[in-house]
C-alpha cells in the first residue's frame, strides 16, 4: 500500500466511532493509487458496436436459465464489501467457464485474513483480484467467514496455508474504462451492458449516496429514485452487477449487494439505467478471466 492509501485507511478507520451502521459495517471501499499489484495497467476487454448493437434489451444473471450467482451475502459489521464483489464475481467467471457444475460459494474471509493492509477496514477489487491470481481461491466451507469486526488484515491472521485451493484465475480487465476523478456522467452504460451481456456478472464500486441523503441506506425497493452522484471522489461502496432492463417502464440496472437478504429487494438493488451513470455504477467495472 502506498502513503496515500495508508492515509486513507486510517482517516476511513478514524471515522468508525460517528458513522452509522450502514456506513460503517456495509461499506469498505479504498482506492489503491494504481489499482493494480501485478504490475502496468489494467487492460480493457474487447467491446465491438457490434456487441452493443446486438446486445439484448435485459437480462439476468441472478435468476431463471442464467443463473451464475450464489446466494446473497452479509458482510456484517466489517468494511469489506470489496471482498465480497470480488468473490461473488469470481464465483460467477469460474461457473460459466465450466469449473464448476454450479455456482459455488467461495472464502470471503480468504480476502478478508490475507490481502494485506485490507480487511475490514477497506480495500478495492483490483487488489482483490490480484491476490487470488497469484495464490487461488479456496471453498466457502473450508475457510468460513468470521470477519465480524474490524481488524486489518495482517500476516498472522492469514490462514490460508493450509486450505485446498479449489481455483485458479488468470486476471482481470475494466469493462468501461474506469473513471478515477471528477464528474463521471458521461461513462458508456451501452457499453457496460454489452460487456454484461457477453461476459457475465462485473464487480463494481459506486457511490451509495451516504452524504446525500442515506440513498442505499434508505432503499426497500423499486427503481432508486435518489441522488447518488456520478463523481469519483463519492465512490464508497463496492457490490457485483448482474443484469439490466432497458425496456422497463423505468429501464434500470440490477445489483446485488452484501447487507444481507432483508436488505432492499431479497438483498438486491435496482437503480436507473442511461441516467447519467447514476451511483457512478460504470466507474469502476472490472471483469474476471479464468
Amino acid at each position: 500500500m502506498t502513503s496515500i492509501v495508508s492515509t486513507a485507511l486510517l482517516l476511513w478507520a478514524a471515522a468508525l466511532p460517528t458513522l452509522s451502521l450502514a456506513a460503517v459495517h456495509r461499506r469498505g471501499y479504498v482506492r489503491s493509487e494504481n489499482n493494480s499489484t501485478l504490475g502496468g495497467t489494467i487492460p480493457l476487454v474487447t467491446i465491438t458496436l457490434d456487441d452493443i448493437k446486438n446486445a439484448p434489451s435485459s437480462i439476468d444473471w441472478s435468476a431463471g436459465g442464467n443463473l451464475a450467482i450464489t446466494d446473497v451475502k452479509d458482510q456484517e459489521n466489517c468494511g469489506s464489501c470489496w471482498a465480497f464483489s470480488t468473490i461473488e464475481t469470481v464465483e460467477s467467471a469460474l461457473y460459466l467457464a465450466g469449473t464448476f457444475d454450479s455456482p459455488t460459494a467461495l472464502s470471503t474471509e480468504e480476502l478478508v485474513d490475507c490481502v494485506r493492509g485490507s480487511g475490514c477496514r477497506g480495500g478495492d477489487i483490483t487488489t482483490g483480484v490480484d491476490y487470488l491470481v497469484k495464490k487461488g481461491v479456496v471453498l466457502a466451507e473450508s475457510y468460513p467467514d468470521t470477519s465480524s469486526n474490524s481488524r486489518p488484515a495482517k500476516k498472522s491472521s492469514c490462514q490460508v496455508k493450509d486450505k485446498e485451493i479449489a481455483a485458479k484465475i488468470s486476471g482481470r480487465k475494466f469493462a468501461v474504462p474506469e473513471c478515477r476523478a471528477g464528474d463521471c456522467s458521461k461513462q458508456d452504460e451501452e457499453a457496460l451492458a454489452a460487456a454484461l451481456a457477453k461476459y457475465g456478472p462485473i464487480a463494481i464500486c459506486i457511490n451509495s449516496g451516504y452524504d446525500q441523503g442515506g440513498d442505499w441506506d434508505e432503499y426497500v425497493g423499486g427503481v432508486l429514485k435518489g441522488t447518488c452522484r456520478a463523481k469519483a471522489d463519492d465512490v464508497d461502496h463496492c457490490v457485483q452487477l448482474v443484469g439490466y432492463d432497458k425496456n422497463a417502464a423505468t429501464p434500470y440496472w440490477k445489483i446485488r449487494n452484501s447487507w444481507g437478504k432483508d436488505w432492499g429487494e431479497d438483498g438486491f438493488i435496482r437503480i436507473p439505467y442511461g441516467d447519467g451513470n447514476k451511483c457512478c455504477v460504470a466507474c469502476e467495472a472490472v471483469i474476471v478471466e479464468v
